[in-house]
């Protein structure tokens, strides 16, 4: 197995030639320490080894959202390791995750970063058919192994036990309502529990994510005041529209098929 680990100025970003799946970002400029000393930490010794392999191997393949493959990302990973041809593959997370899975049956280890959105199906796959491999056993830097250096005083993994996917980030997010102006008031709701007024019953439309379903609901689910037993009368009641294709949705919503809209993008742009 060919892996090669690079430190930047957040945390540590892994490359791994059998797939190991962190969603990490990188927000500025890598500086690379040097260390001068006497004998060598271990955590140094483990880095130089890396740095021999990445100079052999000559080359990461980065698979994901812009968080990985963004042009600025990429000029700023060259220019620190110029040793290291930086290969992009873009694409839906749906679309990406299960092309990996597919080479991986076939006997190819194509992808050696895979970053970007959590996503219900594609990423249970990538759990349950056991194509990962452990993300902290990987991790060299002393603040990132240190994890009182975290928030909340631990590394955040989507799987505890085997502790292959780590979150990197998170927002404070809405859950991605929108509405027609032309037909619904903002002075309609004062409550999420009003969306599921019988007036508004075949006038709803959901955007799901290929491979990842309706990430937009996740906050809904862990909401006290709402979860599951909204989303359950949501999509049981209120005889929802779904359409896997974003524009579609957003295109409904404009035209007025629809007066809400679960997980449609671009609203902004497509008002004007």
């Amino acid at each position: 197995m060919r892996w090669f680990s690079a430190r930047f100025s957040i945390m540590e970003f892994l490359f791994l030639r059998k797939l190991s799946v962190c969603t990490l970002v990188f927000l500025s400029l890598m500086t690379a320490r040097v260390v001068v000393a006497a004998e060598k930490p271990g955590w140094q010794a483990e880095w130089d080894r890396a740095i021999a392999g990445a100079k052999q191997e000559g080359a990461v393949y980065l698979w994901g959202d812009l968080e990985i493959t963004h042009p600025d990302i990429v000029a700023a990973f060259t220019k620190e390791f110029p040793f290291i041809k930086p290969i992009t593959v873009t694409g839906r997370v749906g679309d990406l995750t299960m092309r990996i899975l597919s080479e991986r049956r076939a006997g190819k280890y194509l992808a050696d970063l895979y970053s970007g959105v959590m996503g219900g199906a594609a990423f249970y796959e990538f759990y349950r058919s056991g194509v990962l491999d452990s993300v902290k056993s990987t991790f060299v830097f002393p603040e990132v192994t240190d994890e009182s250096k975290w928030l909340g005083g631990k590394l955040h993994y989507v799987d505890p036990d085997s502790q292959q996917i780590i979150l990197y980030e998170g927002n404070v997010a809405g859950t991605s309502i929108f509405y027609n102006t032309a037909s619904v008031k903002p002075s309609d709701f004062s409550s999420y529990w009003d969306i599921l007024d019988p007036k508004w019953k075949g006038k709803i439309a959901m955007f799901e994510r290929v491979g990842s379903g309706f990430p937009s609901l996740t906050p809904v689910y862990y909401n006290p005041r709402l979860g599951a037993d909204f989303i359950k009368r949501l999509l049981g009641e209120m005889s929802v529209t779904v359409s896997r294709d974003r524009r579609q949705a957003t295109d409904w919503l404009g035209t007025g098929k629809v007066v809400l809209c679960v997980g449609c993008a671009d609203v902004e742009r497509a008002s004007n």
